[in-house]
This record gives structure tokens, C-alpha cells and sequence, in this order.
């Protein structure tokens, strides 16, 4: 009984598999790939039936039936058609069939595609272009700067049979572009600079280590940058956006509320879209960033939950006034009041007459920021909420 590691194997070794050996694809994540060729002959028919089992994160795929051939490119057929290949040191070139292929790359940077059926591909070491297609397939990049595609190469394509549970990807090493599909999929960078774009469906999206890019698309998704300084942006839908250990920027743009927590590092968070998102800076100096997309008259634009002293607030289009003593006294005020509506109308009055650019407003134990964004006419263009501060808290040195 013999174990092969794939970093070693090859088609020419494939031959000489026997029943029970084990071939183990090492390099990859805390759970390995294993395949087993189960049967009492080498890689021939018989009577017992051969049969493949591959086992990879938690998912198994049975190539089932008699074995026919194994193929000059390194490819075991099996008499339904599926096949499991193993690539050699050159850069391959691999294509599966329309049912459940398990396809492994070699040393060389390959170009796999799973085609349709639940798949199974890695692109080991190289500069790999793995493309998944319909089905749920579950694809690992390995060493390398990876391109993944879990559906088709235009963005589309594994929805079949109406597959609403999506595809997993992982990157592992190097600075790789993974890119979802039309289901609800996990894409995983690993180590490295990685570019991830979620596409349609609720997706998990994980950055890991490195300077990460996160982009959610359509779906209720959950975007997570890890460590490092990642740039983590939701899309269209009820999104969730941690951004890790690093100073990260997060940015909200659908029209739905999201949710942004910067975690440790001096984060950005961005409310850019039409909800009312719920704002957590975490540790470190934070800059939250607004624009006027919800009137205070029809309520605030965002709730900051873990406001301190030391973070700041942007807002677009504004400019605070200043002479040759520096800010004039009154582009700030504050006052406390009984009620948001008691606030807004007083902070209009603030602005309108007073010419203040910014005015806070203790209601209960929660301050109402205002800001004026153009015209002071028209009093307050955009309100924030600090939950459970005081007035204490805020000054004209947090506006930036």
C-alpha cells in the first residue's frame, strides 16, 4: 500500500496506483485533499466495480462506475464520462465533462475548467486560471498568483440545475483574483494581496492575510478583510462588512441599510448608500464619512454605536469657513434638547442664522450630529446619531 504526495505524482506514476493506496494534495488549507482509488485491481476493470472518492473541504465526490481509460493527458475517464485528472510539469490545459470531475494542476501555471456538474479543481503550484462553471464546484488555487472564476469567465454560469447554493473557492497563496457566480458562494483570498468580487447571491467573502480587496455585488453578503490594510465595499443588498486587524476602509453603496465594523486599526467607514447603516469603528482612531442621502427630515442618516472622543467625522461638500485667527466661532454649536424633532428644528436655526456648519444636540443619552452641506438657507442637510454619548464626547476638532 503506497501514499503519493502531489507535489511529486505524476500520470506515469498514476499506472501503478493499486487498491487501498492513497494519493494525499498537500500544501492546501488545515484540511487537506485526499483521493482514494478503491479496488482489486490496478486502475483496470473488474468485476468489484473501481470507484474514486475525493474528499476536500468537507465535501465528497464519488466517481462512480467502472473505470475505462487512463487517458495520454493524465486523466482517469470513468465510464459515465467524469474524469479525474492529474497534471505533469508542464503548463496544462484541462477541460472536464458535464458531470463531477476532479481536476488537479501541476508545477505549471494551468488553465482548468470544470465545465458543468459539481467539480472538483486545484491549481497547485503556478500562475494558475481555474474556471468552474455550472454546478457547485469547489475550487483551490495553491501556490501562485490564481484567477479564479467559480461560474464562467463573463460572470455568469453555474446555475444549474437552479443552483442557489453557490460554489467555494480559496486562494492560498499568492495575490489572486477570485471572482463568484450567480450563487451563494465562499470565496476565501488566503495569504496575499487578493482581489474578491462576490457577483450575484448572499455570499461570504474573506480576505485572510494581506492587502486585501473585497467587493460584495448583488446579495445580502458577508465581507470580511482580515489582516491588513483591505478595501471592503459592499453592493446591492442588507451587506455585513468587517474589516480585521489593519487600518481598513469600508463602504457601504446599495440601497439598502448595511452594516460596517472597522474592528482594530485606524478604519474608514464610509456611509455611501441610500439605508440607514449601523456604523462600529472598533479600536483605533476612526474617520466615519457621510454624504447627504437622507434628508433629517425623514430621519438620520447612519448610527455610529461605538463613537469615541478621538474619531472624526467627514462630511461631502462641506468647508468650514475661517479668517486670519482661524475657524470662526460660530461653525459649531451645541445645545441639548427633548426630542429629534426639537433638535432639528433648533439646529436649522443654528445654521440658517447663526452660520454654523456643524451643530450637535444632546437628546436623552444619545447626540444627534447635524451638518450643513451647502446652502445654510436650507438649514441641516444630513444627521447622524452617536449612541449612548453625551456632548462631552464631540467638538469642532472631531470634523475633518
Amino acid at each position: 500500500m503506497l501514499a503519493y504526495a502531489f507535489d511529486t505524482i505524476t500520470a506515469d506514476q498514476a499506472l501503478n496506483i493499486q487498491a487501498g493506496d492513497t494519493l494525499t494534495f498537500n500544501g492546501g488549507p488545515a484540511r487537506g485533499v485526499t483521493v482514494v482509488y478503491q479496488s482489486y485491481d490496478p486502475l483496470a476493470l473488474s468485476p468489484e466495480v473501481p470507484r474514486v472518492f475525493v474528499t476536500y473541504e468537507g465535501r465528497t465526490v464519488a466517481f462512480s462506475t467502472n473505470l475505462v481509460q487512463l487517458s495520454k493527458a493524465g486523466a482517469l475517464v470513468m465510464a459515465d464520462g467524469s474524469k479525474l485528472y492529474i497534471g505533469d510539469t508542464s503548463d496544462e490545459r484541462v477541460t472536464g465533462s458535464a458531470l463531477d470531475d476532479g481536476l488537479f494542476g501541476g508545477p505549471g501555471s494551468d488553465t482548468v475548467s470544470g465545465g458543468d456538474g459539481r467539480d472538483l479543481l486545484q491549481g497547485n503550484t503556478g500562475d494558475d486560471r481555474l474556471v468552474g462553471g455550472a454546478g457547485r464546484d469547489s475550487i483551490y488555487g495553491g501556490q501562485g498568483n490564481d484567477t479564479i472564476f467559480t461560474g464562467s469567465e463573463n460572470g455568469g454560469g453555474d446555475t444549474q440545475g437552479a443552483n442557489t447554493e453557490g460554489d467555494w473557492a480559496h486562494g492560498n497563496l499568492g495575490d489572486d483574483e477570485i471572482v463568484g457566480g450567480a450563487g451563494a458562494d465562499t470565496l476565501l483570498g488566503g495569504q496575499g494581496d487578493d482581489f474578491i468580487g462576490g457577483a450575484d447571491g448572499n455570499d461570504v467573502l474573506s480576505g485572510d492575510l494581506g492587502d486585501d480587496e473585497l467587493h460584495g455585488g448583488l446579495g445580502n453578503d458577508t465581507l470580511t478583510g482580515g489582516d491588513g490594510g483591505d478595501i471592503v465595499s459592499g453592493g446591492f443588498g442588507q451587506d455585513l462588512l468587517t474589516g480585521g486587524n489593519g487600518d481598513d476602509q469600508l463602504v457601504s453603496q446599495g440601497p439598502e441599510a448595511a452594516t460596517l465594523s472597522g474592528d482594530a486599526g485606524n478604519d474608514t467607514l464610509v456611509s455611501g448608500g441610500a439605508g440607514v447603516d449601523v456604523l462600529y469603528g472598533g479600536h483605533g482612531r476612526d474617520r466615519f464619512e457621510f454624504a447627504a442621502k437622507i434628508t433629517p427630515d425623514a430621519g438620520v442618516e447612519a448610527t455610529i454605536m461605538d463613537w469615541e472622543s478621538h474619531d472624526t467625522l467627514s462630511f461631502a461638500e462641506v468647508s468650514i469657513l475661517s479668517d486670519a485667527s482661524g475657524i470662526l466661532p460660530r461653525a459649531y454649536s451645541e445645545f441639548v434638547a427633548t426630542s429629534y424633532e426639537q433638535a432639528l428644528r433648533i439646529a436649522n436655526e443654528h445654521i440658517s442664522a447663526a452660520g454654523a456648519k456643524y451643530v450637535a444636540a444632546q437628546v436623552g443619552g444619545n447626540v444627534f450630529v447635524f451638518a450643513d452641506l451647502g446652502d445654510p438657507a436650507d438649514g441641516a442637510d444630513v444627521a447622524v446619531l452617536l449612541t449612548g454619548r453625551t456632548l462631552a464626547d464631540i467638538g469642532l476638532s472631531n470634523f475633518v
